[in-house]
């Protein structure tokens, strides 16, 4: 397991980019199986920049890292605003091109990339996790 604690700050996403990389090496997990956890990763953690308010930008974002012979999975636990991403509804699609508006789809990308995803909100924390099957 590896952990990392970052704030919920843009200029931070970098950094748990490129700690993703080194423990994705480090543990050999496939090139195609780290890139989908760091589309995730950062989409989860430009939403707890955008969305999260000030509690998530007041406390250190929560990063960890499992690895089993079946899967990596990638915990996230933020002090920001309780949100649910996986009952969470999906974004209506467009019916036109005037009605579509940037942004939006990242539960999509989160969903779409990830084999299971769970989410708790445990003392004062949102908790999700996502995981690749390896």
């Amino acid at each position: 397991m590896a952990t990392l604690a970052i704030n919920a700050d843009r200029s931070e996403v970098r950094t748990a980019a490129d700690w993703l990389h080194d423990v994705a090496l480090k543990y050999e997990v496939p090139q195609n199986k780290a890139i989908a956890l760091d589309q995730c990763l950062d989409e989860i953690l430009m939403n707890i920049v955008m969305h999260g308010g000030s509690s998530a930008a007041n406390t250190p974002v929560q990063l960890s890292l499992t690895l089993t012979p079946k899967e990596v999975a990638i915990t996230v636990s933020d002090s920001g605003k309780p949100f649910d991403p996986v009952n969470a509804p999906p974004k209506p699609k467009p019916l036109s091109l005037e009605e579509a508006e940037p942004g939006g789809l990242g539960l999509s990308i989160i969903k779409g990339l990830s084999n299971h995803l769970d989410y708790e909100f445990k003392e004062g924390r949102n908790v999700l996790t996502f995981a690749v099957a390896i």
